[in-house]
């Protein structure tokens, strides 16, 4: 499966109205298996499957995250009224930095 087909896909999951970050379709190709993998999650999340991150930050919103791969990670930002609006696919640098800006991770840097 392509990276078109995939994000297709998603959007048949979760609507139309989904967004994908800038650098997805670069981490889509990177990962084996990530239709399978990606997708079978997804439909869980769409039924209710399994349980969400409530971020500080995101007040009108929750969130899920999975790992993929060696480093890269799928965060789906779903809106409180039960519409996906986001999803996102990057290494480990942008995970860090995602769940920073939205309260669910304090610093990971060692001083």
């Amino acid at each position: 499966m392509n990276v078109e087909e995939l994000k297709s896909e998603l959007k048949n999951i979760f609507g139309n109205d989904i967004i994908f970050n800038k650098d997805f379709d670069y981490h889509a190709t990177l990962v084996k298996n990530i239709d399978s993998n990606l997708l079978e999650w997804c439909k869980n999340i769409s039924e209710d499957k399994i349980k969400p991150i409530f971020p500080e930050k995101l007040k009108d919103g929750i969130v899920f995250i999975k790992k993929i791969g060696g480093s890269t990670r799928c965060i789906i930002i779903k809106v409180i009224n039960g519409k996906v609006r986001e999803i996102h696919l990057g290494d480990h640098k942008y995970y860090d930095k995602l769940t920073k800006a939205i309260g669910l991770k304090k610093s990971s840097e060692t001083y």
